[in-house]
């Protein structure tokens, strides 16, 4: 042991040349070290500060083991009985989290359930993913009169789910496009889908616009009004003759299914509900400009609906309760979650809307048998289509350029 060791805490003492002890002023102190001249008027010295001692206690008394006067102190703090509360309180909303979650995947499963699944090419659809981004054909369709044989598509859309920019983008395609249909030659785009269905429709597009569209969804426009419904209608601006045609169209399907009428009011901003903005989207005779404008109605009405469901997820769950029941789709059950997963994962997408061919780029004409078309350049939509899709460019119009 260190002899020096023990001494390093001893208060050093200092010895006057007589060998007197003093402090280190030099001044003479008494035996307790204290100096003569801080004493007071009586003679008596300075008072001593207590200090703090720590009782001994007998281990013994405890059972053997340290003396607990000899315990270390620690930096743990006390519990408080906030901190208690806190931590249960913690608890309960992760359960409550959790079950809200699994009730809400546990209903999209179920939904998932109800579509009509169309096997023909069980290809997937993350197989068919193109630079991470998801392509998909919407088709729209009329089926009150002819069912399911001859039908004709009168809503031809793009879907493109992009999950890194967290954007989807709905791509209008006109119906009286003039078009090269595989098997049966030049004519409307609309007629592919009465010739050979959602599949020959797919194989037009992707052969005219140079797309490789594999999945679609096809949608009876007579069950557009629960899906509208669902996420609490949309808001429009009618005409004196949009309104009139609509309402035509309002009291015929309301007879045929015996239900009262629902007519619109009046022109202006009006809200409607789902069988008015049905048939509002539906109307191309008289004054109210024809396909060109029927696609335009057509796409202020998706828009609103998409832009809505993909707002919140409570009004998603609505508008999947009216979507989901009255679709027949390509995408199996695995596509649709691989599908809404990449998308919300990266946030709530935003929507936007383009109809094609541009405003400037195409004109009506009129085949050698008498049929009314839209003639434009296959090259320059297909040039359009992949800039807007997989290059995120919207292109623009000659008075907007």
């Amino acid at each position: 042991m260190d002899p020096n060791k023990n001494n390093k805490n001893k208060k050093k003492k200092y010895y006057d040349a007589y060998g007197q002890p003093v402090d280190e002023y030099g001044r003479p102190v008494d035996k307790n070290g204290i100096a003569y001249a801080d004493y007071d008027e009586q003679g008596n010295p300075p008072q001593q500060p207590q200090r703090n001692t720590v009782k001994k206690v007998n281990a013994s008394a405890y059972g053997g083991g340290k003396n607990p006067a000899d315990k270390k102190p620690t930096d743990k703090k006390p519990v408080t009985k906030k901190a208690k509360r806190r931590f249960p309180i913690v608890r309960v909303i992760l359960v409550l989290l959790v079950a809200v979650i699994v009730a809400v995947a546990a209903d999209v499963n179920y939904l998932l359930g109800l579509y009509e699944y169309d096997d023909t090419d069980e290809s997937s659809l993350a197989a068919n993913t193109q630079d991470g981004i998801m392509t998909i054909a919407l088709f729209g369709v009329d089926t009150r009169e002819n069912g399911d044989s001859g039908t004709r598509s009168d809503a031809i859309m793009i879907m493109s789910v992009d999950p890194a920019r967290s954007s989807i983008k709905l791509i209008s395609l006109m119906r009286d496009s003039y078009v090269e249909v595989p098997g049966y030659g030049k004519t409307k785009l609309c007629h592919a889908y009465g010739y050979g269905g959602a599949q020959l429709m797919m194989e037009t597009i992707n052969k005219n616009f140079d797309m490789d569209i594999k999945e679609y969804m096809t949608v009876d426009f007579a069950q557009m009004a629960s899906i509208i419904d669902g996420v609490g209608g949309v808001t429009v601006t009618l005409t004196e003759d949009e309104l009139e045609e609509t309402n035509k169209f309002i009291d015929e399907y309301c007879w045929e299914n015996d239900m009262p009428t629902q007519r619109i009011e009046g022109t202006g901003e009006q809200k409607l509900n789902g069988i008015q903005a049905m048939t509002y989207g539906r109307i191309r005779k008289g004054n109210t400009g024809g396909d060109w404008m029927r696609t335009e109605r057509q796409s202020v009405v998706l828009n609103q609906v998409f832009s809505k469901a993909t707002g919140n997820p409570v009004t998603m769950l609505r508008f999947l309760h009216g979507l989901m029941p009255n679709i027949t789709s390509s995408m199996s059950k695995s596509d649709f979650w691989y599908m809404g997963l990449r998308t919300i994962l990266h946030g709530m997408p935003s929507m936007d809307h383009l109809r094609l061919p541009l405003d400037d780029e195409w004109q009506y004409g009129t085949t050698d048998n008498g049929m009314s078309v839209i003639r434009f350049s296959d090259s320059i939509l297909a040039q359009h289509l992949h800039e807007y899709i997989f290059n995120d460019v919207r292109p623009k119009t000659a008075d907007e350029q």
